[in-house]
């Protein structure tokens, strides 16, 4: 029989559909403190095996306006409008849909849902800017149909003209309400932050004080996978002028002041009820954050990942895959899995070379110069503004 492993306040949550164990399909209502209501709608997820995020969450926040947060991954709009009717939620309810960051599995279903709601659609800028096409800044002639936010993307081009072009169709032109402070007020007592760093364009929005959607921020039992800094110079133009340096927009040192960030928004909320974007629910137990708690964690590991990338880098100078290699587990590096780690160790190779533990010394290969200076550069990042 279906049991939950309760690691959540239940008294605050009422299951409405069970869905399966990794919590796919399944449908909540949260009841908190403040008289907030919340449905936490978990859509299928196209990722399996040892990449697995689960479903994603998408929320339905019903406050004095009812904003959708994240629309699923593509084809699952429809899904997702089928859910929030079975609890209630007609199309016309929907007021406002909020997107945290332009990952498919989070605004896939943008184009389906826009459609059958009507409702307008509120973004970080960055994600305005990113989800169109310049076909002459292009910086390859084989992306000039693509959306800017495909030039950075590090999968195989024989992969995202097959799987893509969709996906951005769904995006390409359509009409975005930006926000573009780092701290904004959408709604009476719902606000958005901006917290770059896994995507550039990501958003935090916090729910009536009593709940904090995080999107891929903060998530719970896996570590989501920073920018590279390097990616900024290939969209700059498209940023300008907001944005003139990867500081703001991209990179492992980006995602760290942001991690910050909602550490000191969690210490000022005492009790804040933390949803993110996966892994709420997932093999059949519920997963609760304390928010502090999860940022320290989140810290810590990136500490040790640099650590042991000085540790492979001690056996003489490799390349970021050959690194991959040395530090992930063998079956996390199948298939897609090592273009995946490649990049994560891209991300970690940057802030090394940033505190002066590697350099390049060319063929791609990095060299550890004897520094360790990388934990007192972590240390010494102030949280974003």
């Amino acid at each position: 029989p279906w049991e939950a492993v309760s690691k959540m306040p239940t008294d605050i949550i009422e299951v409405l559909h069970k869905g399966a164990e990794n919590g796919s399909e399944m449908i909540i209502r949260l009841n908190l403190p403040s008289g907030l209501e919340i449905m936490g709608l978990a859509t299928k997820n196209v990722y399996e095996g040892a990449w697995d995020n689960g479903p994603t969450w998408n929320y339905a926040v019903m406050a004095d306006q009812i904003f959708l947060v994240d629309t699923g991954r593509v084809g699952q709009g429809p899904a997702l409008m089928e859910m929030m009717a079975s609890v209630g939620i007609s199309a016309g309810d929907i007021d406002c849909i909020v997107i945290t960051h332009g990952h498919e599995d989070h605004d896939g279903g943008l184009a389906e849902v826009a459609r059958a709601t009507g409702a307008p659609i509120k973004a970080h800028l960055i994600y305005s800017r990113l989800s169109r096409k310049y076909p002459s800044l292009a910086p390859s002639e084989s992306k000039r149909d693509f959306p800017a936010s495909c030039w950075r993307c590090f999968m195989p081009e024989s992969f995202s003209s097959k799987h893509c072009p969709a996906y951005h169709q769904g995006r390409i032109n359509r009409e975005i309400e930006e926000i573009g402070q780092a701290e904004s007020q959408i709604s009476k007592d719902v606000y958005t932050f901006h917290v770059p760093g896994h995507s550039p364009d990501s958003l935090a929005v916090l729910a009536g004080g009593g709940a904090l959607l995080t999107g891929d921020t903060v998530l719970p039992e896996i570590t989501p996978i920073p920018t590279r800094e390097s990616f900024f110079g290939l969209v700059s133009q498209v940023l300008a002028p907001e944005y003139t340096g990867a500081r703001n927009t991209f990179g492992l040192r980006t995602y760290i002041r942001s991690l910050k960030k909602l550490k000191r928004l969690g210490q000022g909320s005492p009790g804040l009820m933390v949803l993110p974007g996966h892994r709420l629910f997932y093999n059949n137990h519920w997963n609760e954050m304390d928010l502090s708690r999860r940022v320290d964690e989140l810290l810590e590991h990136h500490l040790e990942r640099c650590s042991d990338i000085l540790r492979i880098l001690g056996q003489g100078p490799k390349t970021a895959r050959e690194i991959a290699e040395g530090h992930f587990e063998a079956h996390l590096l199948k298939g897609f899995g090592i273009m995946m780690g490649e990049n994560e160790m891209h991300s970690h190779l940057e802030l090394l070379a940033a505190a002066g533990d590697v350099e390049p010394c060319g063929d791609e290969r990095f060299a550890a110069t004897g520094g360790t200076k990388f934990e007192e550069l972590i240390q010494s990042l102030e949280a974003a503004e």
